[in-house]
């Protein structure tokens, strides 16, 4: 989860090239030209309510036109030039789920059911697989409104969001491991949890915490490596190091939002884990 200043592109100005591109007679022409200021008011609508789905609603467009868009999204005309753009424009995190390898695009409003921005420039975003494993989650309860967060739009993705807890059990043998909101008051909690249990946790976010928690076992420098390789430490620089590893993480991705910086700071607040984590670092010396 990121939020994003999004990409530059004139999308008016592409529709405008799209809609007059007679060759495009097996897709959009002419119905584009024809239905353009439906599509025009549509980014408009968008762009006004900040891709809020409840606050949305398609228009009516005809089904060549839908299947026109569609397909200049599977297939851009070269005058569709800003796909990649979109793709690259976070390398380091996914905004989707806060994971890694963001290779490809989403789309916040599904293509199926919102053909009309298929093609629109802040309807889509970089992500990785979450993007196939969230299908088409959307909305949630209409008392809440809850809804998937948007990262061109939702400026509190800037703020730490989640963490996680994790439980020993048998002396540290185990681990039980679940992922926890740092503001449950926060005025968008609904959204947030929709978003976290319909997106990030289908991405595989609490077994990749777990497998970390297994390597830490290891070695835990490997893992949280601004820990000494050949000192022992206290716990209180087990905690400093947690502190910079945090901080690190939280720049490098732009994102305070990201896996790693959720094990840490996970690890910061849950109890024992500090004392673990030494007794851990200063045997495997």
């Amino acid at each position: 989860m990121k939020k994003l200043t999004p990409e530059t592109v004139r999308d008016l100005s592409h529709l405008d090239k799209l809609a007059e591109n007679d060759k495009l007679h097996l897709t959009s022409y002419p119905e584009l030209s024809r239905q353009k200021e439906l599509v025009v008011q549509a980014y408009k609508d968008y762009d006004t309510n900040c891709g809020n789905p409840w606050l949305i609603t398609s228009p009516i467009i005809c089904e060549k036109l839908k299947a026109g868009l569609l397909s200049h999204y599977s297939s851009p005309p070269g005058s569709i030039d800003y796909f990649d753009k979109i793709t690259n424009s976070s390398p380091d995190v996914c905004p989707m789920c806060g994971g890694f390898k963001p290779f490809t695009k989403d789309h916040l409003l599904p293509k199926a059911d919102y053909q009309v921005w298929s093609i629109f420039s802040k309807n889509l975003v970089p992500a990785c697989d979450c993007n196939l494993k969230r299908g088409s989650a959307l909305k949630g309860d209409a008392a809440t409104q809850a809804r998937v967060l948007h990262p061109y739009y939702d400026q509190f993705l800037s703020d730490r969001l989640l963490s996680c807890k994790i439980i020993p059990r048998n002396n540290f043998k185990f681990f039980d491991l679940k992922l926890i909101f740092i503001s449950p008051e926060h005025p968008e909690i609904a959204s947030i949890k929709f978003h976290t249990y319909n997106i990030v946790i289908k991405s595989g976010v609490e077994s990749w915490l777990k497998r970390q928690l297994g390597k830490l076992k290891i070695k835990p420098s490997n893992v949280i490596q601004t820990l000494p390789r050949r000192k022992q430490v206290t716990e209180v620089d087990v905690i400093e190091a947690l502190k910079d590893c945090l901080e690190r993480y939280d720049e490098q991705t732009g994102t305070c939002n990201n896996w790693y910086s959720i094990l840490c700071h996970g690890l910061l607040n849950s109890e024992g884990m500090l004392g673990w984590l030494m007794e851990m670092h200063n045997n495997t010396l």
